[in-house]
């Protein structure tokens, strides 16, 4: 989409070399993934794959690869490993403008930016919505606990979608995603790594206040059954609060509880 975007339109056909994340290989034939199929179609284009052993046509696909790892890879290490990616990103494009887009090609005798310019005419218009490019799958939440498993990583969840089925939707190269449950958004988690548990705030305080509602309403059920087996009126349960102050308490005489000097 990026590079449709850059050259202003959508060619009539794309090659691809059989990669593995586009479709499959069956002998000779390339089947498409659907998503691959869906990609064409909404950019009203035909994907097709090199054959077998077809080093011609697959040398074109790889060629501007190769390129890169021979010539500008080479000069990122001589000038310096860059901080990061945006770093690197911002080399890249000074380095296509001057040592590719401005040369002539062997093949056609033209600078890429000057024969853009022309073939530009011939491709079609870009679409007027953009395809849907972001990563969505499906979760069922725990029914216990309000969490969801996201790359190895747990994620807290609001605690009413216990047990329930929610859409997880990331973008490419996006550091957090969006969960949502029954068509509305729900929460935005920061990715974690492997094996951490990410709480939102809101929901680990609303996931004590239900673990202490339930402690609570145990020991109410069960005064209610002492009272209704001894026909005593319940107490009503409230919470002890102590303040800071410190309580002196008796000792106890363990002596005259159990009777030491009897048994002596």
């Amino acid at each position: 989409m990026r590079f449709f975007e850059a050259a202003g339109g959508v060619p009539a056909a794309c090659r691809t070399d059989r990669m593995g994340a586009l479709g499959r290989s069956q002998g000779c034939r390339f089947v498409l993934h659907s998503p691959t199929v869906g990609f064409a179609a909404h950019h009203a284009t035909t994907i097709t794959s090199c054959r077998a052993r077809d080093a011609k046509r697959k040398g074109k696909v790889e060629r501007p690869f190769r390129q890169l790892q021979e010539t500008f890879l080479p000069e990122v290490e001589l000038d310096g490993i860059p901080a990061d990616l945006a770093e690197l990103n911002r080399r890249a494009e000074r380095w296509l403008a001057e040592r590719v887009h401005a040369l002539p090609s062997r093949s056609t005798g033209e600078a890429p930016t000057a024969r853009l310019a022309v073939e530009r005419a011939f491709l079609s218009p870009l679409p007027r919505t953009r395809f849907d490019s972001d990563y969505v799958e499906s979760r069922r939440v725990h029914n216990i606990v309000p969490f969801i498993t996201v790359d190895g990583a747990r994620y807290s969840m609001p605690a009413e979608t216990l047990g329930q089925l929610v859409e997880i939707r990331r973008q490419v190269d996006a550091g957090e995603f969006t969960v949502a449950w029954a068509g509305r958004p729900v929460v935005t988690h920061q990715l974690g790594v492997p094996g951490d548990t990410v709480w939102h705030p809101e929901h680990h305080a609303a996931a004590q206040a239900i673990a202490l509602g339930r402690h609570r309403d145990r020991e109410e059920r069960h005064l209610h059954l002492v009272a209704s087996a001894t026909g005593e009126v319940p107490a009503v349960i409230g919470r002890l609060d102590l303040g800071g102050d410190d309580y002196d308490v008796a000792t106890p005489d363990l002596d005259a509880r159990y009777n030491v000097g009897d048994l002596a």
